[in-house]
């Protein structure tokens, strides 16, 4: 009998220790599946990681193009409390059709590795939003030759966040980015919507462009849904339109985030 009550005894404790532990764990907040950067680092020494799926498509009167990234990985790590290192990689693939002939070409590769940072800067307080900084950099040399960019480039925004409600929140980038096909910058801007239907599912409404130093701007907007199947799982799908003639015709993408505790 004493037995028995040493288990039930092992059996509870071990169970109040694992609610408690994933009270404590702290709330993932990923950087996918929207165009939007969050404002919150990840914790202090642990790595998180994102990634998924897309395919694009874009027709015009004379090409048909589909284009993949099998797997488009970001890994996050917290190196301080308010500071977090970033490396992205990407596989990619494209099929570009010609209408009305026989051609069609197809290429897959390695996309520039992409090096980068987020450092918080300001906590929200009342109408102040969060604050944080984001730079990055891609690595020409890592990538297939079909992929590598003719210039040098680079990304920086500041991102900003705005708790509505309980259920509710703001988040929107701004920033310059070089692409790589030109040496003049474009202007990134985004503004995304998050809503949280219960705890564990959410979704987001979002509106991004690429105003560019040269050429047409580019307007597109989407929407997703994630589910937060553990504490530091979440799985996310995600579409979206292009919405003026510069811009693809639309996208879908699906992913899943992990965050390794430390």
């Amino acid at each position: 009998m004493r037995i028995k009550f040493i288990l039930i005894y092992i059996i509870i404790t071990g169970l109040t220790a694992l609610v408690k532990s994933q009270d404590t764990v702290p709330a993932l907040i990923t950087d996918r599946p929207d165009q939007t950067e969050s404002s919150t680092v990840v914790p202090l020494k642990s790595l998180q990681i994102e990634t998924g799926f897309v395919m694009e498509k874009d027709e015009t009167n004379l090409v048909r193009q589909q284009s993949f990234a099998y797997n488009t990985t970001l890994l996050r790590y917290g190196l301080l409390e308010n500071f977090e290192l970033r490396l992205g990689l990407e596989y990619l693939g494209e099929k570009i059709e010609i209408k009305n002939t026989d051609t069609l070409n197809t290429l897959s590769g390695l996309s520039p590795m992409y090096t980068g940072f987020k450092v918080k800067i300001a906590n929200e307080d009342g109408w102040k939003p969060e604050i944080a900084f984001l730079g990055g950099l891609v690595l020409p040399f890592t990538a297939n030759e079909d992929f590598k960019p003719e210039y040098p480039a680079a990304d920086i925004r500041f991102s900003f966040a705005h708790t509505l409600t309980d259920r509710l929140s703001l988040g929107y980038n701004l920033g310059a980015e070089w692409d790589g096909n030109t040496a003049v910058p474009g202007y990134f801007y985004s503004l995304a919507l998050g809503i949280g239907i219960t705890d564990k599912l959410g979704m987001y409404i979002e509106s991004y462009g690429l105003v560019p130093g040269e050429g047409d701007a580019e307007y597109l907007a989407d929407a997703g849904i994630t589910w937060l199947t553990m504490p530091n799982f979440q799985l996310d799908i995600s579409g979206g339109l292009g919405i003026n003639e510069k811009t693809i015709d639309n996208f879908i993408s699906f992913g899943l985030s992990y965050r390794i505790p430390n």
